[in-house]
């Protein structure tokens, strides 16, 4: 069986890439904490062994000048732990999907 991680475009392997996405998640949180005191926690949601979730909390503004919480997360493998000091905090996962992430990025970028 192939590892797929070290599969590359001819510049990057899938194991570069996921670690340049890992650190810029924790790099994101780390700042968007410190600097800007956004709501950042983690878990262990028991569904993926070896990995957590670090949440990054946004607030988006509506039409009508109102607010909603919404997330952005992703697994982390647990040798990242060790650069976190942010809360623990039960799983409260707000349901997601990898499309509602790229779409709330772009919307923080703009």
């Amino acid at each position: 069986m192939n590892n797929t991680g070290e599969i590359s475009d001819g510049y990057h392997t899938f194991n570069e890439l996921y670690e340049h996405r890992n650190l810029l998640f924790l790099n994101l949180c780390k700042i968007l904490y410190d600097e800007y005191s956004y709501d950042i926690f983690w878990n262990n949601n028991g569904d993926c062994e070896g990995w957590f979730c670090l949440y990054l909390i946004v607030n988006t503004r509506q039409p009508d000048g109102s607010y909603i919480e919404k997330q952005i997360s992703y697994h982390l493998p647990e040798e990242y732990k060790k650069y976190i000091y942010f809360k623990y905090k039960e799983c409260a996962w707000d349901g997601h999907t990898s499309k509602d992430v790229i779409n709330l990025l772009k919307d923080f970028s703009a």
